[in-house]
């Protein structure tokens, strides 16, 4: 039996295992899905020239060692591309709320310390009742 590569990823609020299935698909290709250029890129034309080539089989149709190595490292890539970009995606919208917050906040702070100088607001800048 041989051993399964895996990866582990760490930070202050989170440990996360990233494992290879030998038995899905994923793990038994090279193309995968978060490697080479991005579908933008395809779509004006380029061509992927260092895509890799699939993994090596032996004469019963069995992946190489080193075949199935390559083939469960591009599957633990993916785990790990599409983790790290949902935590990037998840820290931006955070990072806008709190924006949206603090913009909230200091619009309500101003308008209590205009109340509080003596600003009521109630013309809105319309001096023509005066």
């Amino acid at each position: 039996m041989s051993a399964l590569p895996f990866a582990r990823y760490n930070s202050p609020d989170l440990e996360k295992q990233f494992a290879v299935n030998a038995s899905k698909h994923q793990y038994q290709t090279t193309d995968g899905v978060t490697t080479g250029p991005s579908p933008h890129v395809l779509n004006a034309g380029q061509v992927d020239k260092d895509k890799p080539a699939p993994p090596k089989k032996l004469d019963n149709g069995e992946f190489t060692a080193l075949g199935s190595l390559r083939a469960q490292l591009t599957g633990l890539q993916d785990d790990i591309n599409k983790f790290l970009t949902d935590r990037m995606e998840h820290a931006k919208r955070k990072k806008a709320k709190l924006e949206q917050d603090k913009d909230r906040d200091s619009r309500i702070n101003k308008e209590i310390k205009d109340l509080l100088d003596g600003g009521d607001d109630d013309n809105n800048g319309d001096d023509s009742n005066q």
